[in-house]
């Protein structure tokens, strides 16, 4: 391990600051499910997040502790914070996609493209972890070492480090190239164009921050690594959420309060409340006796019966209260 003549208190005091980036990541999505929430827009990419979320506030837990403990409370948050970074960055990604699966429109074959491309992610992902889990726990006597600064550390082999570097590469490349495909290829309205380049400046935000940890990795620069790793955390929580944060800012940025929706679903930025599913009234038109009769026509014409049945009702009841007036007064 190469410390680089770094203390203990440096790299506290700098992961101050990477947590406070990973807290704006935090707010940014309970920004983000509040409104989601708030409009009735929730969707998969949503619960992506959600998911990612959750698995953040583990890694920042973990790696307080880590940090600020020793043994064997720091061994726990080691454990925590290890296997809770590659899931965040990895559910970002999916959300990401099922961002640009959302924009697409349903009946484009692109759409499908995509979602396929959100199950070669997962199969990657389970496959690395898998592998990881194994390479952690199959021999645990490193757990006793005390590689960094007295706490345990086990940094990953040449091998597994080459495998996470590639499917780094090919899952970033993907999220990078698919918006160039989309903005040139597909006639996008204004507001869905402007959320595509949104998640391009996220994947080339997040893919520099995974390039920048696998050279360290391989030059055994540690320390850096784990500043490294909060930074990839943070940027990847506030790029994933920072979508819904500047598209909403843009719709209202000049409204003191959100506007009623006016625009049509092919401009949509995900920003109004869902439109209530409007029912259309269907008529049926029965032929009797060579004569059309529509649903109306019968409906009136019931009603019509109906009040000329009660009309003669109430004429019948006059008639015969009066005949038995008469007879009474006959008969007195």
């Amino acid at each position: 391990m190469n410390n680089l003549d770094v203390s203990l208190d440096v790299i506290r005091k700098a992961s101050v600051g990477t947590a406070a980036l990973e807290v704006i990541g935090l707010l940014l999505a309970v920004f983000r499910f509040w409104f989601r929430f708030r409009i009735r827009r929730l969707w998969w990419e949503d619960a992506w997040a959600f998911a990612a979320f959750v698995l953040a506030i583990s890694y920042l837990t973990g790696t307080s502790l880590y940090l600020h403990y020793g043994k064997p409370t720091s061994t726990v948050g080691y454990w925590m914070s290890t296997f809770a970074f590659n899931p965040v960055i990895w559910l970002v990604r999916h959300s990401t996609l099922f961002s640009v699966a959302r924009i697409i429109y349903p009946s484009l074959m692109l759409r499908r493209m995509v979602l396929g491309i959100a199950l070669v992610f997962f199969l990657l992902f389970v496959s690395f972890m898998a592998t990881k889990l194994w390479y952690f726990c199959h021999d645990l006597s490193w757990m006793n070492n005390t590689l960094f600064f007295g706490n345990t550390l086990l940094p990953l082999d040449t091998s597994l480090g080459i495998f996470e570097l590639m499917t780094d590469f090919i899952t970033d490349a993907i999220l990078v190239v698919l918006p160039i495909k989309l903005l040139w290829s597909v006639k996008l309205p204004t507001r869905q164009r402007r959320m595509i380049l949104l998640i391009f400046a996220s994947g080339i935000t997040v893919t520099m921050a995974a390039i920048c940890r696998a050279i360290c990795q391989f030059l055994n620069l540690d320390v850096v690594v784990r500043l490294i790793m909060d930074v990839e955390v943070a940027f990847s929580s506030i790029m994933c959420n920072l979508l819904v944060f500047v598209t909403f800012l843009c719709r209202y940025s000049r409204s003191a309060s959100p506007p009623p929706s006016t625009e049509s679903d092919e401009d949509d930025d995900y920003t109004t409340p869902a439109r209530p599913r409007e029912t259309t009234q269907i008529l049926t038109t029965i032929e009797v006796g060579g004569s059309d009769y529509s649903l109306d026509n019968l409906t009136s014409m019931w009603g019509d019966g109906c009040a000329s049945n009660a009309t003669s009702g109430i004429s019948d009841i006059l008639s015969s209260s009066e005949q038995r007036s008469e007879e009474k007064s006959s008969r007195s």
